[in-house]
């Protein structure tokens, strides 16, 4: 059930931020956050238990394919079957997936973790250009946890490359210390900016590239946990006002299922077309209804008659199940 609100129940800081060579526009940064990643452990543990120390050599590898032929080379750039978002066709990457536990061990089965070892390829990596992101999710209440790569923050130092090396057939491989680790604060950091920016709608950001990765004791599952709904809770700890906000049209064939994000905030939209991957089991078939939530994030919701701003439920905060009235 949707509740109207006030939309001034949503501040927005229009402050610009120049990070990871992309936009300065495109960002808000994320006020408030501790000031270590040590910090950011203690400061979510109440929600999602121990942050996990990350092993990248027991993530499954994201596969490159070539004609329906899994490659172990790098590939130009979108010259594979499914190229990531930003065009990149590199083998190497590894995801994985490790439930939650707390201080003491016992399991907090409604607790996930996902961390994605991301390489950029052979050259790159000898570079020392490679990194090691993770977030952690509580389905019950939408509690959510961003770490970041010290390559966030360009005027960082990143031990990360020294703590990794590539494996057999070129695939990412080493330990990351964990929160009790005097090297954490190094090899991590709480997130620089607003993650929400990409992470809009979900914690969690599914595409044909790393859905690839499948788990290997259940492969009709990605090793991404597919978690998200259009009541699904979501609320970052720490960011509690970040701007998590997506269209909704009630009675849409996309918002019926999930919510809608736009993925012109982290796709190239002249190289990606949504239609050619969504619905996953029928690619096309709401193209319709994507060019009505399309036509909504272009010319906004007061503008589009029927069209709402939606936040996501946020574990019994004020915000839940809101529709933010125009």
């Amino acid at each position: 059930m949707h509740h109207a609100v006030s939309r001034s129940v949503v501040t927005l800081f229009v402050i610009a931020l120049a990070l990871v060579g992309l936009s300065a526009q495109r960002f808000k940064p994320a006020e408030g956050m501790p000031d270590t990643a040590s910090a950011y452990a203690r400061l979510v543990e109440p929600e999602l238990g121990a942050v996990p120390a990350i092993d990248c050599g027991e993530g499954v590898r994201v596969p490159v394919h070539v004609d329906g032929v899994e490659v172990f080379e790098d590939q130009e750039r979108f010259a594979c079957d499914n190229s990531d978002f930003r065009g990149g066709c590199n083998v190497g990457s590894r995801v994985g997936r490790v439930e939650g536990q707390d201080s003491t061990g016992a399991p907090i089965p409604e607790v996930v973790w996902v961390y994605f070892c991301r390489s950029s390829g052979v050259e790159r990596f000898e570079q020392g250009i490679v990194s090691v992101q993770m977030i952690g999710h509580n389905r019950q209440t939408g509690a959510t946890a961003f770490f970041e790569a010290p390559d966030a923050d360009p005027s960082r130092p990143n031990p990360q490359p020294n703590l990794l090396r590539l494996g057999e057939n070129g695939i990412l491989a080493g330990e990351l210390p964990g929160p009790d680790d005097p090297g954490f604060d190094a090899a991590f950091m709480p997130p620089p900016i607003q993650c929400s920016h990409c992470h809009q709608a979900d914690p969690f950001i599914h595409d044909p590239w790393i859905d690839g990765a499948r788990l290997p004791d259940d492969p009709s599952q990605p090793v991404i946990p597919e978690l998200g709904g259009p009541d699904s809770p979501y609320f970052i700890v720490g960011g509690e006002d970040w701007d998590r906000r997506t269209v909704h049209i009630e009675g849409n064939g996309c918002t019926a299922c999930h919510r809608a994000p736009d993925p012109t905030r982290y796709l190239n939209p002249d190289a990606y077309h949504v239609n050619d991957f969504m619905p996953p089991h029928a690619p096309g078939t709401l193209a319709a209804d994507y060019a009505a939530i399309r036509a909504c994030y272009d010319d906004g919701p007061d503008a589009t008659p029927g069209c709402d701003w939606v936040e996501p439920p946020a574990g019994g905060a004020p915000t839940f199940g809101e529709i933010l009235v125009r």
